[in-house]
């Protein structure tokens, strides 16, 4: 079942990056093999949750839908 969509975030040099994405399967473990990302990178993680939750508007289907 694919997971809701959520905010992940990596440090890259001195920037914090955000990133939207999803697990493919919930009932597999979460490493990068099991996950989709959508749309771009952000800098400010208030701009990807607001992505984030914008994809679970539109693509539904997560484990709480």
């Amino acid at each position: 079942m694919l997971g809701k969509w959520d905010v992940t975030s990596n440090l890259v040099g001195s920037k914090v990056l955000y990133q939207v994405y999803r697990l493919l399967d919930t009932g597999e473990v979460d490493h990068s093999g099991n996950r989709e990302y959508a749309g771009p990178v952000f800098y400010d993680e208030s701009a990807a949750q607001g992505y984030a939750d914008y994809m679970n508007e539109v693509e539904p289907g997560g484990e709480n839908d």
